[in-house]
């Protein structure tokens, strides 16, 4: 860039990650979070709601137009609300940045695992260098989504990388990312359709971005700083001392896992209900009332009698009482039971109660927005209580690798069957080797409506 920015500043971070560079643990990384975004699409792709976005989209024809393909791929990843995220960011990174790989390697003959797996740990660094300068303003004050205003530049950044633009070119392509990207949080309280497709149009409008640059457009190179800019625009209190100082932290690293098919700010609070049950033997019909405790967001997420997927996904009551029920909260189960008697009952016994206790933990530390003590009273009196900050899947608890193959090959297996998906679990873990990423490409070519 001509003139000393944010964006200059950025760049020169992108500058130290190219392959050669990336720590063994940071690759590791990136192929766990491939794997978990195949999981995910998988299943996704045979949603009522995936299979029309993709006849809406041209049918099989978009298999050979990256944008589109990343648009159908990233949102029908999202609509299980089982995919990553990035809580200090706050959004889902993996969705678009690995729709957008994907899509963009399919498309891009001769392109090899080490440069796709490059392009995903760039995508990450730049989507939560962004989420940590905007949020939680950004999602709590204005109502942004960042998977989609933080994906999108971060797309670019992944096309960019994959097709071979150049520092200059992947420089416009942010800043015209960031520049046109949008997507409202209205969803949170409505429930519809925009709550997955944030992360397809980010991924749309990342890749034609890098298409953009590569012909010689671009965007203003104050994008992030500006007066009118990107976080003047969508924050009403930015990180300004994180956005002047870009610096490499393999962001990658930061990114959660998820356990349950639902927003994670429930999350912490189904694991201490988890725990509860699992440790005292406990049973639905045993349970008087449950109180949660917590700060604002989660007192927002009090949503009773759910009417439709997206409203169910952002419940506590309605997820609580699934997984009294059930042991467990999947897509199936959070799709499936929005007229189920027992469940609208057992929600009934779920009370969120706002907590100063939790207001002030997130004021002093922000990425704790999910935290949550959870008391249980059973009918014979007795009270159990468990206190949970971070989720289960984060960096601070992460799953074991046993258990990551697990829930992949249990989502994956649902579609194409358990050998099938092996097959492609073994693709992503060896992806650097010659002829694994064709062979991850020609399965995902294949994946059909």
């Amino acid at each position: 860039m001509k003139n000393p920015s944010c964006l200059s500043g950025l760049m020169d971070v992108l500058a130290l990650m190219n392959y050669d560079s990336i720590p063994e643990e940071v690759r590791k990384k990136a192929k766990i979070c491939m794997a978990d975004f195949v999981g995910v699409f998988y299943l996704g792709s045979v949603k009522p709601e995936s299979k029309r976005l993709f006849e809406a989209l041209g049918g099989g024809k978009i298999l050979k137009e990256p944008e589109k393909l990343a648009l159908w791929m990233a949102s029908a990843a999202r609509l299980l609300d089982l995919d990553d995220g990035h809580r200090f960011a706050m959004g889902h990174p993996g969705v678009v940045i690995n729709a957008a790989a994907i899509a963009t390697a399919a498309n891009t003959p001769g392109v090899k695992g080490e440069k796709v797996l490059e392009a995903i740990v760039k995508g990450y660094e730049v989507y939560s260098y962004q989420g940590r300068a905007i949020n939680p303003s950004a999602y709590l004050q204005r109502g942004f989504d960042a998977t989609s205003i933080c994906g999108a530049a971060a797309a670019a950044v992944v096309a960019g990388t994959i097709i071979g633009l150049d520092e200059d070119q992947i420089s416009d392509a942010i800043s015209l990312a960031a520049s046109l990207c949008g997507g409202l949080n209205q969803y949170a309280i409505e429930g519809s359709s925009p709550k997955y497709l944030c992360a397809g149009w980010a991924c749309n409008l990342g890749i034609t971005a890098a298409n953009l640059a590569k012909y010689g457009m671009g965007g203003p190179a104050g994008i992030f700083e500006g007066r009118l800019g990107y976080c003047n625009g969508f924050s009403p209190n930015p990180n300004l001392e994180l956005l002047n100082n870009p610096t490499l932290k393999w962001e990658i690293q930061y990114v959660y896992l998820k356990k349950y098919s639902c927003v994670r700010r429930i999350h912490a609070t189904l694991d201490a209900v988890e725990q509860i049950f699992n440790s005292q033997g406990l049973f639905a019909d045993q349970v008087k009332e449950i109180d949660v405790f917590g700060g604002q967001f989660l007192c927002d997420a009090a949503i009773y009698q759910p009417d439709d997927l997206v409203k169910a996904q952002t419940s506590v009551p309605y997820t609580v009482a699934l997984l009294m029920a059930y042991g467990e909260v999947s897509c199936d189960l959070v799709d499936g039971n929005l007229d189920n008697p027992k469940i609208a009952e057992l929600s009934k016994l779920v009370k969120v109660i706002k907590d100063e206790e939790f207001v002030r933990l997130a004021e002093k530390e922000p990425s704790l927005w999910g935290a949550a003590r959870v008391e249980i009273t059973t009918i014979a009196g007795e009270k159990y209580v468990e206190q949970s900050n971070v989720a289960i899947g984060d960096p601070e608890n992460p799953f074991s690798k046993e258990v990551i193959h697990k829930k992949f090959v249990g989502l994956v297996g649902q579609v194409i069957g358990n050998e099938k998906a092996e097959g492609i679990w073994s693709n992503i873990c060896s992806l650097e080797q010659s002829g694994e990423l064709e062979q991850l490409l020609t399965t995902m070519r294949n994946r059909r409506q």
